[in-house]
């Protein structure tokens, strides 16, 4: 095992309530009532989580002030997500990272993927699209990482790949931190869902012979997608390259691809909104 891999063993555990959460995904009979016991004994994430939902993204016209409100209001699964979200942005807050700009546009980028990946979702029955919204937002949680406990390593790699010195695969691979290797180290250690494992350590390389293939490949189209729209993490200079069957991969025609970038192109202010209320609320 690489030095960086050992490394990570050193990386706190995720926070229970967090663990929790994401083990709804693997029961299928998960349900708002659970997710109000995960929550209950959390005033903090409760309280986030109704700040959230009574937040210009949602508009509601009359106060939410319960989480049984807001489950009734916006769904089980968005409830889930929201949860997930404040969750993960706040164990990993832009405010502890040495370079806080890097921090807040990696997030940015991974709630873009969500949003394009649940789109992509809704347009396949091979996809459940709430799934495909979480493992967008955990696709890179490599990266994170390392830009939250590695961050002269980070640098040095932005500073390779901007003066055209390498590629970004080429310095992940010179300074040996891969995001896609120590995401999936991560994943394991922290005992994800096999799905999540599976997306975090595939997402560039997907292939039919995987396990959750199509949600693995919807996450390579949705970094696509997101990436075009002009959600970059600021590491990474050119765009990933697609696989030769992404599409057939989702599967998705060319026309359902179109219609998901103008639909992140649409949705642009509502994501940056609901970004924005995870930042904030993670303090």
């Amino acid at each position: 095992m690489s030095f960086k891999l050992k490394k990570i063993r050193n990386i706190p555990t995720l926070p229970i309530v967090l663990t929790k959460i994401l083990a709804t995904l693997d029961n299928p009979l998960s349900s708002a009532k659970d997710m109000e016991k995960i929550i209950k004994n959390d005033q903090a994430l409760t309280a986030k989580l109704l700040a959230v939902s009574n937040s210009a993204y949602y508009g509601f016209r009359k106060e939410i002030t319960t989480v049984g409100r807001a489950v009734v209001a916006i769904g089980f699964s968005e409830v889930r997500n929201i949860c997930l979200g404040l969750s993960l942005t706040n164990f990993l807050h832009p405010a502890n990272f040495k370079n806080k700009e890097l921090a807040q546009l990696l997030w940015l980028h991974s709630l873009s993927v969500s949003e394009a990946a649940k789109l992509l979702g809704e347009q396949t029955s091979a996809i459940e699209p709430e799934k495909a919204f979480t493992a967008g937002l955990l696709h890179d949680i490599g990266k994170v990482v390392l830009a939250a406990f590695f961050p002269d390593e980070v640098e040095l790699l932005r500073a390779k790949v901007k003066n055209g010195e390498m590629s970004f695969e080429e310095a992940e691979k010179a300074l040996d931190i891969s995001h896609e290797q120590i995401g999936s180290a991560l994943a394991e250690q922290w005992e994800l869902p096999p799905m999540l494992q599976e997306v975090i350590a595939r997402h560039h390389h997907p292939t039919p012979s995987l396990t959750y293939a199509p949600i693995v490949y919807a996450i390579q189209l949705a970094d696509f997608v997101s990436r075009n729209q002009g959600f970059k993490d600021s590491i990474r200079q050119e765009p990933p390259e697609l696989s030769p069957n992404a599409l057939e991969g989702v599967p998705i025609d060319k026309a359902g691809l179109v219609r998901t970038s103008k639909a992140v192109k649409d949705r642009t202010p509502a994501i940056i909104a609901l970004w924005k209320e995870l930042i904030q609320n993670g303090d």
